[in-house]
């Protein structure tokens, strides 16, 4: 094995995707926070966590969906890493194809996640929450009992969903590097040749009579 012939991209995708499991076990991806301390939300796709008025909420449905993508995603990394090394193998084009695909279905399902919640919430509670920013709402009544309560929501994007956006980035590019380093290199061989012997042609020419 030379170093030219390693997937550089698929190796480092690889390492930052295993990086990133334990990074998103502690730190969410994006984080609501809504009033003093009344609801705070910590999602990422390995760990999503409720906080209401100090108590941790938890879900059978969301902890099943954090195993699977620790589980997939770990798959991926060590296949990923494996293919990096030998991308020139007749079946490392099938390891590749498993494991570069998933750090953006991840990402965008994750994001897709974030948009069915933020439009079901609105439609079922009348509560705007932005994707990123802040702003202030008015409670809804029934949750309120009549009283008018106005509280301050603010929501943003942490640093381990952008790392998970280059691994995904670098993830593709190996894909596309891949095709540079299967590709049969064209050479050219110059067979050195000795001097080559005239070719004789053959006249018939007539006899002279004399």
């Amino acid at each position: 094995m030379t170093f030219k012939k390693l997937n550089w991209f698929a190796l480092i995708g690889g390492i930052l995707l295993l990086i990133l499991i334990p990074i998103s076990v502690y730190i969410s991806w994006w984080k609501l926070s809504v009033g003093d301390d009344l609801l705070t939300v910590n999602a990422s796709p390995v760990n999503t966590n409720f906080n209401v008025l100090g108590t941790q909420l938890s879900s059978g449905i969301i902890w099943a969906v954090n195993i699977t993508s620790i589980l997939v995603f770990l798959s991926s990394g060590i296949i990923m890493l494996i293919y990096s090394i030998i991308p020139a193998k007749p079946y490392a084009k099938d390891l590749l194809g498993y494991a570069y695909r998933k750090p953006l279905y991840m990402v965008v399902l994750y994001l897709a996640g974030l948009l069915v919640t933020m439009y079901a919430t609105q439609a079922a509670l009348g509560i705007g929450v932005p994707l990123a920013g802040s702003s202030t709402i008015t409670l809804p009544a029934s949750l309120t009992m009549g009283a008018n309560i106005s509280v301050m929501i603010s929501s943003t994007f942490q640093w381990p969903f952008w790392l998970a956006i280059a691994t995904a980035a670098l993830s593709i590019t190996a894909r596309i590097y891949h095709t540079r380093l299967s590709s049969p290199k064209q050479t050219t061989q110059i067979a050195s040749k000795g001097p080559v012997a005239p070719t004789a042609l053959a006249t018939n020419t007539p006899k002279q009579i004399s």
